[in-house]
C-alpha cells in the first residue's frame, strides 16, 4: 500500500508541475537519473549465511523502486577469494557462490528491467585475483597466458644480490613487486599481491576484457562502473618514479595516457550495443582527479569515452566546510564539465559516511543538494536512513587491507548491513551472526521505523526524489548563492516556477530574511520539503510581504526546500497523509 500511496504522489507532483511546460529537450537517462549503489555483501542476506546476496537483492527491489531509484550499481559479485572483498576476481564470467549463481543474476536483471529501472554493474579492469587461471597459467609460462600480467627479472646489485625491477609502490604494501619462486621472475601489482595487474599491452588481454564486457552486455546490463581505471597501463621503460607516495610522484603507474584511449575503445563496445536496440549503455569511470582532468575521460565526437567520470569531492564534506567551500566544490565541477555529465556523489564504499562525519542532523540537508543540483545523484545505500558508521572492535574487521595509503579507519566501518527493521541482526539475515555487526542504533534507524514517521529521513528522502523527477529539475536552470558563512542557497527554476534549497550547514541558529539573500526572490514562496529538524512545517509560507514571515530561522544542519507552486506543498501534504494512513494499517 505504501508503494502504491508513494506512486500517486509522484505522479502528482509530475502533473502539478508540468503544466504549460512544452517542447522539453529529450535527454539520456543517466543525466537525470538517481543511482542506488548496493554493498551486495550487506544489503540482504536471502539464505540466513550471515552474508547479502543476489537473491536478498531481489526480495527488496520494491524498496528500492518505492524510494525513488531509477538505476540500480551493484557492487562486486564475481567469483572471488574475497581478499579484497570481491575487487579480486578469479573469474570474470560468473558469480561466486556466496552471491548466489548467474540464473540468479538473470532473474535478478529481468525483475530489476520489469520495474522500469536500469541495471549498472562493477568491472574491474585493472587487475584480477591470483587465484584466476589465467595468473596460474602465466605463473607457469603456459600460453597464450605467459604474458597476460607484467613479470619482470629481477634488478642485479652485485653479483650476490638482486632487488626489486624498480621503485614502484603499490596503494597496499611499500613495493608494487611480488616474487614468484614458480616463475622465478617478480609480477606487478598496483593494489594487494593477490591482485596481479593485467598486461594490456597484450592484445589478448585487451581481446579478452572486451568479451567480459560483451557477456555482461548479453545478459542485459545497462552500464558499467569502471574501477580504478587511472592504473590500468603503466610506463613501458620501467624507470624509477620520483621519491615519494603522492599522486604527484607516481608519473609512471598512473594517469597514463593509453588508460583513456582503452576507455574509448570500451564505450565504442557498448554503443555498438545501442545501435542495435536504441538503448544507450552508460559507461562510468572511478577517478578521484579534479574536474579539469576528468575532461580527459570525456573523449571527443568522433571517438566519445567515459559519460560520467565520477565526482567525489563531496564524499570529503566536513565540519570545517563553510560555504564558500561547498560554493567551490559544486561550481568546480558545474562550470567545468558538460551539464550531462553532472554527477554529485555523497558517500560511497570507501569513505565515511555522511551522518558520521558530520552529524544525524545534517542528512537530510545533504540530501537536499546532492538530490535537488542538476544531474546523477549517485546515493550509497542507507544513507536514505541516515546510517552511520560502525564502529567494530579489531577482532571484528574483515577488509584485510583496509585500503591502503596508511589509511587508520576502517573501510568495514562503512559497509555494515542494511538496517531493515528491529528485530535481532535488523531484518539483514536469519542467520545468527551476520558477516559485520549491525549498528546499535537499529532499532530506531531501520526502514519499518523510519516509513512510520513523516519526517523521517526515508520519507523526506522521498520527497526529494520524487521532486528530482520533476520538469523543474530535469531541465530547470540553476543559480547558487553564498547567503552567510554557514548558509548556501541554490535555485532551480524552469519558466515561471521555482524551486529555492536552503540549507544552514553550520553548528549554530541563522536568522535569514529577505534582504539577506541578496538576490530577488519570489514576493512568497511555500515549503515543499523540510529537514526532520526544521521548525517550519510543508506548506507554510515565508518571504512574503507579511512581517510574520519576512524572515526564517533556521536551526543549526537544518534545510528547507521552497516552492512558488502551492500545489507542491499541498500534494506533499496529502503525501504524509496517506503516508501515515498505509503505515498504520501495514503495522
Amino acid at each position: 500500500m505504501t508503494r502504491v500511496f508513494g506512486l500517486l504522489f509522484v505522479l502528482a507532483v509530475v502533473l502539478s508541475s508540468s503544466k504549460g511546460v512544452e517542447n522539453l529537450t529529450e535527454l539520456e537517462w543517466w543525466e537525470t537519473t538517481l543511482l542506488y549503489q548496493i554493498y551486495p555483501l550487506s544489503f540482504k542476506d536471502s539464505n540466513g549465511d550471515g552474508h547479502g546476496d543476489l537473491n536478498g537483492i531481489y526480495e527488496k527491489l520494491d524498496y528500492v523502486k518505492e524510494i525513488g531509484v531509477d538505476a540500480v550499481w551493484i557492487q562486486p559479485f564475481y567469483k572471488s577469494p574475497m581478499f579484497d572483498m570481491g575487487y579480486d576476481i578469479s573469474d570474470y564470467r560468473d558469480v561466486d557462490p556466496l552471491f548466489g549463481t548467474i540464473e540468479d543474476f538473470k532473474r535478478l536483471q529481468k525483475a530489476i528491467k520489469a520495474r522500469g529501472m536500469k541495471l549498472i554493474v562493477d568491472f574491474v579492469p585493472n587487475h584480477s585475483s591470483d587465484q584466476n587461471e589465467w595468473f596460474k597459467l602465466s605463473e607457469q609460462r603456459v600460453e597464450p597466458y605467459t604474458d597476460y600480467y607484467i613479470w619482470r627479472d629481477p634488478k642485479r646489485i652485485n653479483d650476490t644480490h638482486t632487488t626489486v625491477p624498480n621503485n614502484w609502490k603499490s596503494f597496499f604494501a611499500p613495493t608494487a613487486w611480488s616474487w614468484s619462486e614458480k616463475r622465478k621472475q617478480y609480477y606487478f601489482h598496483q593494489f594487494s599481491p593477490q591482485q596481479p595487474d593485467l598486461n594490456y599491452r597484450n592484445p589478448k588481454v585487451k581481446k579478452e576484457m572486451e568479451e567480459v564486457l560483451r557477456y555482461w552486455l548479453d545478459l542485459g546490463v545497462d552500464g558499467f562502473r569502471m574501477d580504478a581505471v587511472v592504473c590500468i597501463y603503466e610506463a613501458e621503460h620501467f624507470m624509477d618514479e620520483p621519491p615519494g607516495r603522492t599522486r604527484e610522484a607516481r608519473i609512471y603507474t598512473l594517469d597514463q595516457p593509453e588508460n583513456i584511449l582503452l576507455i574509448k575503445e570500451w564505450r565504442a563496445i557498448l554503443d555498438e550495443y545501442a545501435k542495435k536496440d536504441g538503448h544507450s549503455r552508460l559507461l562510468a569511470v572511478e577517478t578521484y582527479s579534479p574536474p579539469p582532468s576528468l575532461l580527459d575521460w570525456f573523449g571527443n565526437e568522433t571517438h566519445p569515452g567515459s559519460q560520467i567520470p565520477f565526482y567525489y569531492q563531496l564524499t570529503f564534506s566536513d565540519r570545517e566546510w563553510n560555504t564558500t567551500v561547498l560554493d567551490f566544490l559544486i561550481h568546480w565541477q558545474a562550470d567545468v564539465l558538460p551539464r550531462s555529465s553532472y554527477n554529485w556523489v555523497l558517500d560511497n564504499h570507501d569513505n565515511h559516511r555522511t551522518s558520521s562525519r558530520l552529524f544525524d542532523e545534517s542528512v537530510d540537508v545533504w540530501n537536499m543538494i546532492v538530490l535537488l543540483l542538476p544531474g546523477l545523484a549517485s546515493v550509497y545505500y542507507g544513507t536514505e536512513l541516515g546510517m552511520e558508521d560502525l564502529k567494530l572492535r579489531r577482532d571484528q574487521g574483515q577488509d584485510h587491507f583496509n585500503g591502503g595509503l596508511g589509511r587508520v579507519d576502517r573501510r568495514d566501518g562503512y559497509r555494515g548491513p542494511m538496517l531493515w527493521d528491529d528485530t535481532e541482526n535488523a531484518g539483514f539475515t536469519t542467520g545468527k551472526k551476520p558477516w559485520l555487526p549491525v549498528h546499535p542504533n537499529f532499532w530506531r534507524t531501520n526502514v519499518n521505523v523510519q516509513k512510520r514517521d513523516p519526517n523521517s529521513h526515508l520519507n523526506t528522502f522521498k520527497r526529494l526524489a520524487a521532486l528530482r523527477k520533476t520538469p523543474i529539475m530535469t531541465h530547470g536552470d540553476f543559480h547558487t548563492h553564498i547567503i552567510r558563512t554557514w548558509v548556501y542557497m541554490f535555485t532551480r527554476s524552469l519558466e515561471d516556477e521555482t524551486i529555492a534549497v536552503l540549507v544552514n550547514i553550520g553548528t549554530e541558529w541563522e536568522e535569514i530574511c529577505t534582504k539577506h539573500v541578496g538576490c530577488e526572490m519570489p514576493s512568497s514562496m511555500f515549503v515543499h520539503t523540510r529537514s526532520g529538524n526544521s521548525d517550519l512545517n510543508i506548506g507554510d509560507k515565508v518571504f512574503s510581504n507579511s512581517k510574520s514571515s519576512r524572515c526564517i530561522r533556521m536551526r543549526p544542519h537544518s534545510g528547507l526546500v521552497l516552492s512558488t507552486s502551492e500545489a507542491f506543498s499541498v500534494h506533499s501534504s496529502i503525501f504524509l497523509l496517506l503516508l501515515a494512513i498505509s503505515s498504520y494499517f501495514i503495522a
